[in-house]
């Protein structure tokens, strides 16, 4: 039976404490063989909650969160919004260059973490360290009284990309957090017999929906383990043995989930699965119905209307045409504009502008940046804002808005919004780089980043690429370094004189990464290294690869993994877990583990 929320209730810290103080015997948290109850999590954030506010945490600051998922990352963003302040979650996987600049962006009152992650940081980290160990050390709390006035206040400070090479902070304040999660619940209805699965990683906003949604309506939480988030048979293997009723993820992962599952698998335990993130195509959902009897929502929206702001579930038609992202959902306002600023006619194209109770308060300290994206509602009542998403929607009478891509420099491959400028901005810090594009090729799957670099003139081109390549894994995520890199004599400039990146990117079609072949060629290491680098190189599409080449450096992903290892089981006769090339993405070191577990399967 679905949970019922108050209707009035605007905060995200008394939605939490009504629920656990409700039903304190619930399990709230399942993190690998532990179990937490409602009433335990409740206890251990409220001296998380204490501490911070004895450590003088604040409404209006900030404290940042840098710890893996797990319960006690449950626990440190939670016990944040208890004591009243905004939670910044940082992933521990990204580069620490990248961690710090946010940390000094966003200048946090304290940041919490663990022993082992504390020792990343310099020693000189210019914020007051808490540890997830101090917390738990903490006194028991008794009486504890809610901050006041907190509807209007942040509640979460999400990270996206910035297109000047400088992340940009979304303020999401209590209320924009309750509202979402409220018609979240009106539309999906958990209850106390549901299981989420947390999977996604906090530097994208869905992970707010797979903490708080289950949180605040008496269901689990079901932790999955740190970096293990784009292992589709792990996935898999969780969905069924955990017992998971509702399922989040980004377009990408659910083609990939399904690629990787046997031809008879069905998942029909499922009550409700979400995606988003990026275009969803009708041939996908067909695919997803041929699985599972659960109905599938496709969500959109941008995180400066936190989480989403539009939703359509594709009906079980084998002769679906195409996906909409769907009508507003309540308390939502959305406004389809062209160039002037002016309502389009029905069904004619136009910017989306959106509104409503969903609304972030705009971008940490750049009043620039949030004049230009949240303006006034000129159709709306004196006061309201409304934010301009860059996205081409038109409308439709049967799905609500049909999406048509970006109208500036924005991309999002797998999932992740990006902004190309900040790739660009960091390959010019490279030296001797003296212009960087990088442009977007492919889709679905298939989607990968490229860049193009000019360098000073008698530099290496190879040792060019091999430096930018480097700086770029120091100081971007994963997910926004490109695949490949290619040097130009000059970039391509259109008629009018502008960056030709129609033209970067049909090069970007043909464009292969660099590899240590010559050096280290791995066709010539042993039986089983050839066997592998041939399929590898199969897969990749490469002529030939090093034997200590990064599968994922070398244009490898999470779908590239299937290919390769269903690939390598009809060769072998035996099975190979996918994680063995997340584990060991070299030919050496997977061979090795390969042969390894060959002996085993004797």
């Amino acid at each position: 039976m679905a949970t019922l929320l108050e209707p009035a209730d605007d905060r995200l810290d008394t939605l939490l404490l009504r629920r656990w103080d409700d039903a304190p015997e619930r399990i709230a948290v399942v993190d690998g063989d532990r179990e937490i109850t409602a009433g335990e999590l409740r206890d251990r954030c409220l001296r998380v909650a204490s501490l911070l506010r004895r450590r003088r945490a604040r409404p209006g600051d900030r404290v940042a969160v840098y710890v893996e998922r797990s319960a006690e990352f449950v626990t440190g963003v939670s016990g944040v919004v208890l004591a009243g302040a905004a939670q910044v979650a940082f992933d521990a996987n990204d580069p620490v260059e990248r961690t710090l600049d946010m940390l000094a962006d966003c200048r946090p009152r304290l940041l919490i973490t663990t022993e082992a992650l504390r020792s990343r940081l310099p020693a000189g980290l210019d914020v007051e360290v808490v540890t997830v160990e101090e917390c738990a050390a903490e006194a028991p709390v008794g009486a504890f009284e809610p901050a006041a006035d907190l509807a209007e206040q942040p509640a979460v400070a999400i990270y996206t990309s910035g297109s000047t090479g400088r992340p940009k902070a979304s303020l999401i304040p209590h209320r924009a957090v309750a509202s979402r999660l409220k018609a979240l619940q009106r539309a999906h209805g958990l209850g106390e017999d549901d299981r989420m699965l947390h999977h996604t990683a906090c530097s994208f906003d869905m992970f707010l929906i797979e903490v708080y949604w289950p949180l605040i309506t008496g269901a689990t939480i079901v932790i999955a383990a740190p970096g293990r988030q784009r292992d589709a048979d792990y996935l898999a293997r969780m969905i069924r043995e955990a017992d998971i009723t509702t399922f989040y993820c980004v377009v990408s992962l659910l083609d990939l989930f399904l690629l990787a599952r046997g031809p008879q698998e069905r998942f029909d335990g499922l009550r409700r699965v979400l995606t988003g993130g990026e275009p969803l195509g009708p041939e996908l959902v067909r695919r997803f119905h041929a699985r599972s009897t659960a109905p599938l929502t496709n969500l959109y929206g941008p995180s400066e209307c936190t989480i989403y702001c539009t939703a359509w579930v594709p009906p079980r038609d084998t002769e679906l045409d195409t996906v909409y992202i769907g009508p507003a959902i309540e308390d939502t306002t959305l406004r389809i504009l062209d160039e002037d600023g002016r309502p389009v006619a029905d069904g004619e194209p136009g910017e989306l502008y959106i509104g409503g109770a969903g609304l972030a308060l705009g971008y940490l300290d750049r009043p620039e940046l949030t004049a230009e994206r949240f303006v006034p509602d000129h159709l709306g009542d004196p006061g309201d804002l409304l934010y301009r998403s860059g996205d081409l929607v038109r409308s439709h009478p049967v799905g609500g808005l049909e999406f048509l891509g970006r109208v500036d420099l924005q991309v999002k491959v797998r999932g992740y919004r990006i902004e190309l400028g900040e790739i660009e901005a960091a390959a010019l810090r490279v030296p001797g780089v003296r212009q960087a594009a990088a442009v977007a090729c492919g889709s679905g799957g298939e989607a990968r980043l490229v860049g193009f670099l000019v360098v000073e003139p008698g530099t290496d081109p190879r040792a060019m690429t091999a430096a930018v390549h480097a700086a770029l894994r120091s100081a971007l995520p994963g997910y926004m370094v490109p695949a490949a890199l290619t040097v130009l004599p000059e970039l391509p400039l259109t008629a009018n004189g502008k960056l030709d990146r129609t033209l970067l990117a049909e090069r970007a079609l043909t464009a292969l990464p660099a590899t240590t072949a010559l050096e280290t060629p791995a066709g010539e290491a042993g039986e089983v290294e050839k066997l592998v680098a041939d399929v590898w190189c199969e897969v990749l599409g490469l002529p030939a690869i090093g034997l200590h080449d990064d599968f994922f450096d070398i244009g490898g992903d999470s779908f590239k993994v299937i290919r390769v290892t269903r690939k390598l089981e009809k060769l072998l006769g035996f099975e190979v877990p996918m994680h063995l090339v997340f584990d060991e993405p070299t030919v050496a070191e997977f061979s090795a583990a390969l042969a390894e577990r060959h002996e085993e399967e004797q």
